[in-house]
């Protein structure tokens, strides 16, 4: 009778460790547990990741941007930039050049002093041809309508 004594303590202590030893929670909210805390530890390892790449590429682009300044030609001094070397030279004014009216370009404008090419435009009746005017549909209505 010892022995059963024994083995159904032990049972029962055994049973009491594994109730206990998970906080009463089922198999899925346990489970649930463990895919919550393995999904934030790799949202923390990408995000770790991430900033290790771009600190790798930042730095790989400002390797590269300094091989490519250094490669490139020292650039003459550009004629519009102030030099350290005082020049003594004097400039020749630019030309001024009178505005135009943009009236008085455009096409079919009349010009200053031609008059009489007005006069002698294409399409335009001369006035007081009361007959050349009729011989034009639409030109004069006839009727009081």
């Amino acid at each position: 009778m010892n022995k059963k004594l024994i083995l159904a303590g032990l049972v029962v202590i055994a049973g009491f460790i594994t109730l206990t030893a998970f906080g009463g929670k089922t198999l899925e909210q346990q489970k649930q547990e463990i895919a919550t805390a393995i999904t934030a530890q790799l949202e923390e390892f990408r995000i770790q990741k991430q900033e290790e790449c771009t600190t790798r590429v930042n730095e790989e682009a400002q390797r590269r941007y300094q091989e490519y300044l250094a490669s490139v030609p020292a650039e003459p001094a550009k004629p519009g930039v102030k030099s350290s070397k005082k020049k003594t030279t004097a400039k020749a004014p630019l030309p001024q050049t009178v505005p135009t009216d943009p009236q008085k370009t455009r096409s079919g404008a009349v010009q200053e002093g031609n008059v009489e090419e007005q006069k002698k435009r294409s399409g335009a009746v001369p006035q007081g041809d009361a007959t050349e005017q009729k011989k034009r549909p639409g030109a004069v209505k006839e009727g009081g309508n």
